[in-house]
């Protein structure tokens, strides 16, 4: 059985760099941002597709931190807020417990 980071990594494919200790420490601060926006305990599965998503967005956005967009030459770059996207598929998907 494959563990979820397992499964990130065989979503990033060739995008995977083989520093697991980064992609770990990626995936433990976004569930713990899901766990806060959502009020469930971090280890929910049915927060794992959102959290999966944002580490997914978060990794392959890193060097990139803190820009909005990006232009070269005639390549244009917008980056996401990813934890802002994170939060709006939360209560889209109807998954934030009122406490």
């Amino acid at each position: 059985m494959f563990s979820n980071i397992d499964k990130i990594i065989a979503d990033l494919n060739e995008n995977y760099l083989e520093d697991k200790s980064v992609l770990i420490d990626i995936y433990e601060e976004m569930s713990t941002i899901a766990s806060q926006i959502s009020n469930r305990e971090k280890n929910d599965e049915k927060l794992y597709p959102h959290i999966k998503k944002a580490v997914i967005s978060k990794y392959l956005s890193r060097g990139g931190e803190g820009l909005t967009s990006r232009n070269e030459g005639s390549i244009s770059s917008t980056f996401e807020n990813i934890v802002e996207t994170l939060r709006n598929d939360i209560v889209m998907a109807h998954l934030r417990r009122l406490p």
